[in-house]
This record gives C-alpha cells, structure tokens and sequence, in this order.
C-alpha cells in the first residue's frame, strides 16, 4: 500500500524506531552502505543490515535522487510515481520475479519516494559496460516475453490514467526534455571517446525522438519497463534465474522498445551483430511458446524502428547523474557507441531535419 508523507527522505534519518514500525519486528540496530552508484539509477540505494528479535536480516532502501535535475526529470515525467504504481498494482499480478516491497512512500507534491524492499543477492560480476553473455540475454528476453504476453493489449492498461501511452504528452515532454538538455553533454563525451557522430543540435535530435513516439504509438501495446538493461537486471549466482528491478520507465507502449533497448544496451557491439537475429527470433518463439503469436517480420521491423530510442536514454545519463563520476562518462560513451553502431548496421539515417 502507497503511503503519503512524511517519511524519511534520506538514510541518515531512518532510524532503528522507523524501521521496526513499518516491518513488523523489533529492530536493535543496523548498518547501511550504498549500492548502485554511477550506474545511471533515478534513486539513491542502499542495503541495510539489520539485527533483531529474529537474527540479522538484509533488505534494501531505496530514496529518491536529490540532485536537482533527477527530481526535475522525475517532475516532469512522473517516473517515481509510476514506479510505486507499477509496484502497487501491476507486478505482483505479472508473472515475472520481482523483489518483494515491505514499504513505500511517496510525495506527489515533490516526487521524493521511498521504498523498503527485500534484498536479492545476485551476480556483481554482471556489468553493463562489459556487456552480458548472449545466454543471460535470452534469460531476460524470456522473462519480457512473460511480462509482454500477460499485458498484451490488455484493457486495464489501456484505459490507466497513470500508466503512459508512447505518444502521452506528459512521456514525450519528458524524453524529448532530456534529448535535448543532454546531447551537448553527451556529444563531448563522445569527442572525446574518439566516436563519429552527426552534426546536429538537441533540438533537431528531440523532434526525431518525438516522431518515432508517435508513430509507435499505434503499434500494439503491452507494459514495458522501458530501461531493461544489464544494470537493472539481477541474475542469480548460478546465473539460470533474472530479476528485473527499477520500474521507473514502465508505459504502455510496443514491446519491441524492452527488446531493442535491452539487446543494443546489454550486449556489446559485436555480440549484438553476431546475434541480433538469433535473440529476436528466440523472443518470437518465447512468446509463442505462450500462446502469443507475432511474426519474425514484425519483430524485425519495430526492432528497427525502436533503436533510436536508445540514444535518447544515452542523452539522459549525463544529464541526470554527476557526469564528473568516471563511471557515468563511460556509461554514457558505452549507451551512445553501441546505439550509433545500431543505427549505422541498419542504414538510419538520423538528423537530416533543418
């Protein structure tokens, strides 16, 4: 259940009292250390031990970012809002794994948020810069797959009034905002990275984001996370088993976005070309496997269509985290390099706009 204010808006005010109220034990103490940091996340996260009554126990605590421009895009997007909905009312229903919510808390006149969630122990080794192996990639385009099938088109989505469409003026404001604030930043990043790119401004950039918004608006829709790359999934330590965390992104949009995003983001460069039609395939039969029938060629076609997305979300990083941390430049160097890579291998033209 969604709580209102207050609540702590930092760890350094949690204390021992707070967190046996709001999880039903009595709490002697606990530690806390951050996780996730530099890693293009919209929140700060930590995972705090905890000793009580019943032993030690881990969960993890996750604030909203109080850097200024991540509670501005979060403003303007209603991404923390739509996190802690998608929570709330839609994932526990969807087959897919998902870490277990103990409490949450949101502020809609701020967008500040908090959520207490369990900790899930997962692989640190997995690293998004580094890329994924193709068989963890197929363990994430299954569990989408699920995901997608179950919410295909589904009438509950269709008719939210928090959930957003591709074309949701509220969406496109948001992610045309932050192409536009974003490119300069990130096309010094990659001038200094050595990468080619079009000579174009923010602006011509974002009117070519906001096209492809509309015109994917009218393909079919299903929820999407929108940001599903190697730094919000969780693979288990045998690494045959995938979470997928950080919500903030979901819509209601074509599925091909979690699909193209995920594959150019997760893989590296030539990885995604060795086996790009090999993992868009295996999603088509995943999906028919449940009972869910689309065509190689659709796939193909709204995979195509979809990759400009990724430069977009490339655009975000830098403008949304400290772009000093040196793990944020390569981040964004890695999401911009491999969507140009995309665009080229596809013959995309972008940026012809006057």
């Amino acid at each position: 259940m969604l709580k209102s204010p207050p609540f702590p808006l930092s760890i350094e005010e949690i204390d021992a009292s707070f967190l046996s109220e709001h999880l039903g034990i009595n709490i002697h103490s606990f530690q806390y250390e951050r996780i996730g940091a530099d890693r293009g996340m919209l929140g700060e996260i930590y995972r705090v031990t905890i000793q009580s009554d019943t032993g030690s126990q881990e969960l993890v605590a996750k604030f909203s970012a109080p850097r200024k421009e991540a509670l501005d895009n979060a403003k303007r997007g209603g991404t923390h809002e739509r996190e802690l909905r998608c929570y709330d009312e839609l994932l526990n229903s969807t087959p897919i794994s998902i870490p277990e919510i103990f409490a949450c808390w949101f502020d809609k006149d701020t967008s500040e948020y908090l959520i207490l969630q369990e900790f899930i122990e997962f692989d640190q080794s997995v690293d998004q810069i580094e890329g994924i192996t193709i068989a963890q990639s197929k363990l994430v385009i299954e569990e989408a797959a699920s995901m997608h099938a179950h919410w295909w088109e589904h009438s509950d989505l269709a008719q939210s009034k928090w959930l957003p469409r591709l074309n949701d003026d509220r969406r496109r404001t948001n992610l045309t905002t932050v192409t536009r604030l974003g490119w300069h930043t990130l096309t010094g990043i990659l001038d200094e990275g050595g990468v080619k790119y079009p000579k174009i401004s923010g602006e011509t950039l974002s009117e070519e984001i906001d096209d492809m918004l509309c015109d994917l608006s009218t393909s079919a829709s299903t929820l999407i996370h929108s940001d599903l790359r190697a730094d919000n999934l969780l693979f288990n330590t045998s690494g045959d088993e995938v979470m997928i965390v950080d919500w903030q992104g979901c819509s209601f949009g074509p599925s091909s976005f979690d699909i193209t995003y995920h594959m150019i983001q997760s893989l590296s460069i030539n990885d995604r070309r060795q086996y790009e039609a090999e993992l868009l395939n295996h999603y088509v039969s995943s999906l028919d496997s449940l009972g869910h029938q689309i065509t190689s060629d659709e796939v193909h076609k709204l995979y195509r269509d979809s990759i400009l997305y990724s430069l977009s979300i490339a655009c975000a990083v830098p403008l949304i985290n400290d772009v000093e941390s040196p793990r944020v430049k390569e981040l964004a160097l890695s999401m911009a390099s491999r969507t140009l890579a995309a665009l080229e291998d596809h013959d995309i033209d972008f940026g012809q706009r006057n």
